[in-house]
């Protein structure tokens, strides 16, 4: 197993294990399925003996689990934990919705790649290395696609494989220097989101025509990646595509939403649509050509 426990079986959230360091408020476990924070994805939430965890840091690859509180119990104590599921859940749902917009930008945006991510509480940060042109048509169409798949319910896998051929495979996003959490005895740590039309079950079963190396013959993206992330695309949810700015030259910076914020995002945008076909007197398609032509006639 490449990375930590919490990326390889992220649907586990419940477990005992022993303590084996305690220092004030920093704990130290035998097993954690907790996600330290790592590649712009946060720790996750929770309580080790009915203590809230407050933050976990990955240090050298060691999980260190911040409590709210110094502990009563001590090295060698068992101890029963929980990992917080709805932000474990949101944190899967917006990762993996990260790697959908990433394999939607390379075929929109001229080969775009992806920079980096950054999972925040209501929104999602992906930062694109392209110097493509990027207007509000193409927001709409990286919008559109990327719902697309998530109602496609592609089917999502994760496998170690050697370094190789994750050097060799160009549909592989691969970079040993940036993706060091992926990355461990000559192996990294893939996680393929399926071409279209391929099934599978859960994560580890052979997909229909799949390849070896990333299970899917033809994937809508595939990346090392050392993240938690859901097992079909159906389970991602409502997103919605937020805006974009251009932070610096080469990056194109995407913000989404998932959930909550996304439907609540959807809401306003209808509001502002049925305003506008009233204003206008017209139909809803007619709309961008009845500004086009008031701004004319101005």
């Amino acid at each position: 197993m490449i990375g930590q426990r919490a990326a390889a079986e992220p649907y586990a959230t419940r477990f005992e294990t022993e303590v084996t360091s305690v220092d004030g408020r920093r704990v130290w476990l035998e097993r954690s399925h907790f996600y330290g924070a790592s590649g712009g994805q946060p720790a996750d939430r929770g309580t080790i003996g009915d203590i809230d965890v407050t933050d976990v840091e990955l240090v050298d690859g060691d999980q260190i689990h911040v409590l709210a509180e110094a502990p009563a119990f001590k090295p060698g104590h068992r101890v029963l934990c929980s990992v917080a599921w709805s932000f474990r859940m949101y944190c899967m749902r917006a990762h993996t919705a990260a790697h959908i917009l990433s394999g939607t930008a390379r075929r929109l945006l001229d080969g775009a790649t992806t920079a980096g991510i950054e999972i925040g509480p209501e929104t999602v940060r992906v930062d694109l290395a392209t110097d493509a042109s990027v207007d509000d048509e193409t927001l709409v169409a990286l919008d559109e696609r990327v719902n697309r798949v998530v109602w496609e319910s592609r089917p999502i896998s994760w496998d170690d494989v050697p370094i190789a051929d994750a050097r060799e495979r160009a549909d592989i996003a691969f970079d040993e220097q940036r993706h060091t959490a992926a990355v461990e005895m000559g192996r990294a740590r893939v996680v393929t989101i399926a071409a279209e039309g391929e099934t599978g079950g859960r994560n580890g079963t052979r997909l229909a025509g799949a390849t070896r190396t990333t299970g899917s013959r033809d994937p809508w993206d595939a990346r090392a990646c050392g993240g938690t992330h859901v097992r079909n695309t159906r389970e991602v949810g409502p997103v919605t595509v937020l805006g974009g700015s251009r932070p610096t030259d080469g990056v194109y910076r995407i913000e989404l939403a998932v959930g909550p914020r996304a439907i609540d995002r959807r809401a306003a945008e209808k509001r502002a649509a049925f305003a506008a076909t009233t204003a206008l007197d017209a139909d809803l398609a007619d709309v961008p050509d009845e500004l086009d032509g008031g701004v004319d006639r101005a």
